[in-house]
């Protein structure tokens, strides 16, 4: 599994709990609150759920999981570059290796052209100048 498709289960696993926690406060009532998340729902929310320590357990659980995820991409974006970095450094030097070894056989065309434009030039004086 990558890690955007761990990122959408955790988040997905969040919003779950959520929408758990908020039935557990309001069960089979919806208020104005409802489409917000318990901490947005201010200091007139009802009391804690009943399995209040497990949820708060659990999501504790599942910040430090998006934490770690977090940090994985991180690292690996990290490393990423440093490969980047490298690639760009190794096609530059193959690239100017390449275009030296180009004007190498450009410089000797041209003197064989020249030569050749000499010799025709020889060939083709009167025989008697």
């Amino acid at each position: 599994m990558n890690v955007e498709a761990e990122i959408l289960d955790l988040k997905r696993r969040v919003a779950a709990l959520e929408t758990f926690v908020r039935s557990a406060r309001n069960p089979g009532q919806r208020s104005h609150h409802s489409g917000l998340v318990p901490a947005q729902t201010g200091p007139n929310r009802p009391g804690p759920p009943v399995h209040a320590p497990e949820t708060a357990t659990r999501l504790a659980e599942l910040k430090a999981e998006i934490a770690d995820v977090r940090t994985e991409v991180s690292q690996d974006l990290e490393a990423l570059v440093v490969e980047i970095a490298g690639f760009r450094a190794q096609t530059n030097e193959n690239f100017k290796s390449a275009q030296s070894e180009i004007m190498e056989k450009f410089d000797s065309l041209r003197c064989e052209m020249i030569d050749l434009a000499l010799r025709l030039d020889r060939l083709l004086e009167p025989k008697g100048a």
